[in-house]
């Protein structure tokens, strides 16, 4: 019998799934890599189904039956993907499993900044002004403004796709890689461009070795005054430090972030206190049917790896084994 661990609570789907393929589902008690390794080498276990906790080389040689690591989600960045294929273990992942998701809590995002909801919310029910509508100022509609992708893959079109249909929006985009045949018109242009004449920027890169930390102070800079930054990709793209700098220079209008350089982060995070961030806790792809679109696909590529079975979506493997 194939023994899986989940290293945070998986949705019921999920056990359901193993379990009526003959495989024991246990859920980790653990909080660190030492508990998660003390598990993983005690259980012996072929397969590990993670979300967002480091899955590190130490925990990959806990277990010598460790065939696969099943992702419940899209970036496999928080995997060691080298030392994974290294060691010939198998790391699947839900590919567009959350798509939607995202793309509706990115736009979310941009509604939620255009209308300051923030400040509203807080002036309303702290100071009890009903009134504060009166005194708003930098409020925008969404139709016939400019949205900017940095990059244009799955979830980039999808924003592009209900900017553009359910808003008005026009679509400029850059992405190394541009789309062949994107799902509405997306000009494509330099990433300078993007920046400088886009009225909301949204970011939509893979965290790689060649991103982190790519987008900084001078790149905020080159953004209109009146723009809006959103984040619902990967934290660690940007610096962190020069988004809030830029914030509380003024230099843009606002930003939704639902992702973050460290996570979780520590609550002294100044992006908290800003009146012009919008914050979430990494939950754009915590819809119910995402994380059960999400949880079955990457469970069906898991019993296929431990089976000894070719993987029947290809596009859901995040590494080539020999």
């Amino acid at each position: 019998m194939f023994k899986v661990i989940t290293l945070k609570e998986m949705d019921q789907v999920g056990h359901e799934i193993l379990k009526n393929a003959g495989c024991e589902v246990y859920t980790s008690k653990g909080a660190s890599e030492a508990d998660f390794i003390k598990e993983i080498s005690d259980l012996a276990v072929d397969a590990i189904f993670v979300r967002t906790d480091k899955i590190t080389p130490a925990m990959m040689d806990a277990s010598p039956n460790l065939k696969c690591i099943a992702k419940q989600g899209v970036g496999v960045d928080n995997i060691d993907l080298e030392y994974a294929t290294k060691k010939g273990i198998q790391v699947v992942f839900s590919a567009g499993g959350n798509s939607n998701a995202v793309a509706e809590h990115t736009v979310l995002l941009m509604l939620m900044c255009a209308v300051r909801y923030r400040y509203v919310d807080r002036v309303l029910r702290d100071d009890k002004n009903f009134d504060v509508r009166y005194t708003l100022k930098n409020t925008y509609e969404l139709r016939g403004k400019t949205l900017g992708l940095l990059g244009c893959g799955r979830i980039g079109q999808m924003v592009a796709s209900i900017a553009h249909n359910g808003f008005g929006m026009n679509i400029i985009g850059y992405d190394p890689f541009p789309p062949k045949n994107p799902a509405v018109p997306i000009e494509m242009m330099e990433k300078d461009e993007v920046l400088a004449k886009a009225d909301f920027i949204s970011l939509h890169m893979p965290s790689l070795p060649s991103t982190v930390h790519s987008i900084g102070y001078d790149d905020f800079c080159k953004m209109k005054p009146t723009a809006i930054f959103v984040n619902c990709a990967r934290g660690d793209v940007i610096v962190e430090e020069d988004l809030v700098r830029v914030l509380k220079e003024g230099k843009i209008l606002g930003a939704g972030l639902d992702v973050f350089d460290q996570e979780p982060f520590s609550f002294d995070n100044p992006l908290i206190t800003l009146e012009n961030v919008i914050i979430t806790p990494h939950t754009a792809a915590s819809t119910e049917q995402s994380v059960v679109q999400c949880t079955t696909l990457s469970c069906e590529c898991l019993l296929e790896v431990i089976n000894g079975k070719p993987v029947s979506k290809p596009q859901c493997c995040a590494n080539k084994l020999a």
